[in-house]
């Protein structure tokens, strides 16, 4: 009987970066980014995946937008180190099918 430990056969590993994102992104943007939610359908700010972005959609610009949030938009996520707030963008770059320049 495959029990908890077994998850990692059935299920593929998580990045640290995706655990974030799902943890602190993914009610607003959606498990793949692409902001279909119930609290931003509509909202083309809230998909990541496209080219529209009314802050920067590159990685630094996104860092900065997770650490410093946007007025009346985006929460700072203040209890995310640099590392984590890293992981997170190139979580999002890799759904993106974008990589670190």
């Amino acid at each position: 009987m495959m029990g908890v430990t077994g998850c990692d056969e059935v299920l593929p590993k998580r990045t640290e970066g995706e655990k974030i994102y799902r943890k602190h992104c993914a009610d607003c943007h959606g498990l793949d980014a692409r902001g279909h939610t119930v609290r931003y359908m509509g909202n083309h700010y809230a998909d990541l995946l496209d080219d529209q972005w009314r802050h920067s959609g590159d990685a630094h610009g996104m860092e900065a937008v997770l650490r410093e949030g946007t007025v009346f938009l985006h929460p700072s996520f203040e209890e995310l180190n640099q590392q984590e707030l890293r992981k997170v963008v190139d979580h999002v770059l890799v759904l993106r099918g974008e990589t670190r320049p």
